[in-house]
């Protein structure tokens, strides 16, 4: 009997291998970050999961520009001397500290969509879609590829604090 393989899409294949490699690697990290209630289907309220293990979705730099046409929030969480050397135009300069005390005043936009970046896309940018989705935000992406990618692909940029 033949059997047919399940299709997923690229993006959910991605999703699943990026969830499991992340389990692997926190529990050979041991679990010391602080942690959020994270409800599943069947499963007590009370299960909490460490926010270092909230899954980041990432966003490819010409969906982001897509995005942003449609009204997306762009924010740069690099230092505010970073920002004005260069950044995304149109990004408000956020830094991951001044995020992270802010995300549930962003999350109460539940409808609002956020793209958060910062130098390369693998330090601070997933710091901050992690404190935005632990806040209760489940539209933020961070832009894989961060500023570098962004400027490489030829996008647009300026310089200055706003």
């Amino acid at each position: 009997m033949k059997t047919k393989a399940l299709d997923l899409s690229p993006l959910v294949q991605g999703a699943l291998v990026l969830a499991l490699l992340l389990g692997i690697w926190s529990a050979q990290q041991g679990s010391s970050s602080p942690e959020i209630a994270v409800p599943e289907v069947g499963a007590p309220a009370s299960r909490k999961m460490p926010v270092a293990q909230l899954p980041v979705i990432e966003i490819p730099v010409f969906d982001a520009v897509s995005a942003i046409a449609k009204g997306a929030t762009v924010i740069d969480v690099r230092s505010r001397d970073t920002y004005a050397e260069g950044h995304i135009a149109g990004a408000i300069s956020m830094p991951l500290d001044e995020l992270k005390r802010r995300a549930p005043e962003l999350a109460a936009a539940k409808d609002k969509e956020y793209i958060v970046y910062c130098g390369n896309g693998s330090n601070l940018g997933p710091q901050a879609a992690r404190a935005m989705a632990a806040a209760g935000h489940t539209n933020t992406r961070n832009l894989g590829a961060g500023y570098s990618g962004w400027k490489a692909a030829g996008q647009a940029t300026a310089t200055g604090l706003k």
